[in-house]
């Protein structure tokens, strides 16, 4: 837990922050404050804990108030990662009031838990498929969303390594024993392995447990901050707002918040409001705002706007607020060889749509609940090292009123979600590979195609971006065998995909020539086809897959290279 002196300002100012995602300059804290020496937690701690040992059951969370004032649950979740998890897992959340005391104890167990201390929140492992980790793991209390909430305390243990550790881990507790924090929960010197040691057996405290106030002070601002909405295009307006927690010794006075907006096209030294002015909701709350306009002209990507409030007392905290503009990075076209289908953001062109997102652009078919066809540029500048997310997810972009295709559509149904642009095509941050699973993105493709040819041609072309080449791209699909989702989506008769190769390189439409490498693939989506087959059986000529979509590929490039290169069917 990052180290923090403050008393909560009363449960209707935690009300009002519990929408905001708090961020800090540690990669473990959710908790923004003034730097000072000797700070501990404002209130809540994880006091002692114990792992699922030799049942998934046999495990449980001890919560501990170490401050003067009470603190009310309501907002709060308890959840946990894996040893290099980068997702919340939900122990338990609270959406009413359940008050802990001040210096309270407060005890939440699995349903199988047999310690002789009863629990005051029970969670079933098997219907939330919560379960702690006998190796390794984090646990962390926050406030507010999953993933994005504040976190006001973290444990990792054992083999942790990306899971809500402070400083280092502590170590994983034997069986029906416990790591508990020293000094009965008020230790917190902001390292794992310092401040907890194994008790064994462990003795787990709950609310009926006498209280034990741990003297914390209030002398350190703290801040959450949020975009709304966090992905905007541009020309469109987003309301940053920055919830500000005084400081109760001595008391902050004069507060001011001002912001970095030059990312987006703002100032440098941009105001924030608390008057009811610039999108402001109730003046004097200490929530700021600002109703920012993205430029029309604002390039694509998603970009950390540094907000810092700070008090007459001469302390200030900061927060990082990301927001994403839905446009494509500055320099990035994923239609600099043409547009297929001449799809336009028309909403009226309901078939053919156009959606262009910083990871690719797409022609989307409202018909059929999915793309037509998506395209993107590969390079190596795009294969990183972030995790495959599989957070499959409605667009919420698309029109009023039209259907969001969601996972569930395509559950029973046969098909894989199989991707156009691929997760491992946009590696190069977590939110590139989570904009692979909008479900925009999606199509109901037959496990022996997507999980066959389709993704060896998808792992070849990323061979070559990594061993110096530029692929232009365009995927899509072709046909109607059936539907999904009680008849929303279309099942495709055939995917296809496209791609012209070039050495890295600047002037890409300039640089192409009758010698310009392309390749066409067309791939059956129904059986029987072999899981084992490999891209090359399903090789056509660009002008093959022209033929059966009616697409232009590559118009931009001059008329005569075009057809040199569209005729040619590779052989490499």
């Amino acid at each position: 837990m990052k180290k923090i002196y403050f008393v909560l300002l009363g449960l209707c100012l935690l009300a009002a922050w519990c929408g905001f995602s708090l961020q800090a300059s540690s990669a473990q804290s959710g908790v923004n404050q003034a730097v000072e020496a000797n700070q501990v937690s404002p209130h809540l701690v994880i006091s002692q804990f114990q792992v699922a040992g030799s049942t998934a059951n046999d495990e449980f969370i001890e919560l501990h108030n170490t401050s003067s004032s009470a603190v009310d649950l309501n907002g709060f979740r308890i959840v946990y990662r894996s040893t290099a998890g980068t997702n919340d897992v939900n122990f338990a959340e609270w959406t009413t009031s359940t008050v802990v005391p001040a210096g309270g104890y407060y005890l939440i167990a699995s349903t199988g838990y047999d310690g002789g201390v009863p629990p005051n929140f029970i969670y079933n492992p098997t219907t939330c498929q919560c379960s702690m980790s006998a190796t390794g793991g984090g646990i962390a209390i926050r406030n507010g969303a999953p993933n994005t909430g504040v976190i006001f305390d973290s444990v990792g243990y054992g083999s942790a390594s990306n899971a809500f550790i402070e400083t280092a881990v502590t170590a994983t507790p034997p069986a029906n024993a416990g790591q508990s924090r020293l000094n009965n929960g008020c230790q917190d010197t902001d390292n794992n392995a310092g401040d907890f040691s194994t008790v064994n057996p462990s003795a787990p405290r709950n609310a009926s447990t006498a209280p034990l106030v741990c003297g914390n002070g209030g002398t350190t601002l703290l801040v959450g901050g949020g975009a709304s909405p966090s992905t905007v295009s541009p020309g469109a307006t987003t309301l940053f707002t920055v919830s500000v927690f005084p400081a109760a010794t001595p008391p902050s006075t004069g507060i001011t918040v001002t912001a970095n907006l030059s990312g987006i096209g703002g100032t440098a030294n941009q105001q924030f409001f608390d008057d009811g002015t610039n999108g402001d909701a109730v003046a004097g709350d200490n929530i700021f705002s600002y109703l920012a306009t993205i430029p029309a002209t604002a390039n694509g990507g998603t970009f950390g706007i540094v907000a810092t409030a700070t008090d007459a007392q001469m302390r200030s905290a900061s927060v990082t607020i990301n927001i994403t503009i839905n446009a494509p990075p500055a320099g990035e076209d994923h239609m600099l060889l043409g547009n297929p289908s001449n799809a336009t953001p028309d909403v009226a062109n309901e078939n053919n749509y156009l959606m262009t997102k910083p990871q690719y652009s797409l022609s989307y078919n409202r018909s059929r609940a999915t793309a037509n066809w998506v395209s993107w540029r590969l390079d190596a500048s795009w294969i990183g090292s972030a995790p495959r997310q599989d957070d499959f997810r409605p667009d919420a972009v698309l029109p009023a009123g039209w259907y969001q295709a969601t996972s569930e559509d395509y559950i029973g149904s046969g098909y894989d979600r199989g991707h156009l642009t691929p997760s491992g095509d946009r590696t190069r941050s977590i939110p590139d590979n989570s904009a692979t699973f909008l479900m925009t993105n999606i199509i109901p493709q037959l496990a022996a195609n997507n999980q066959g040819a389709w993704e060896d041609f998808e792992s070849y072309l990323r061979t070559l971006a990594q061993s110096g080449q530029e692929i232009y791209i365009i995927a899509g699909v072709y046909g109607n065998i059936g539907t999904i989702a009680n008849g929303r989506i279309v099942v495709p008769q055939y995917t296809w995909k496209v791609a012209l190769v070039l050495p890295n390189g600047t002037n890409d439409l300039q640089r192409i020539n009758k010698g310009t490498r392309t390749i066409g693939i067309i791939t059956p989506n129904f059986p029987p086809l072999n899981i084992n087959a490999t891209w090359r059986e399903f090789r056509v000529s660009v002008n093959e897959v022209e033929n059966l979509t009616g697409y232009n590929f590559f118009s931009n490039v001059p008329k005569m290279t075009q057809e040199i290169i569209e005729r040619r069917k590779d052989r490499q």
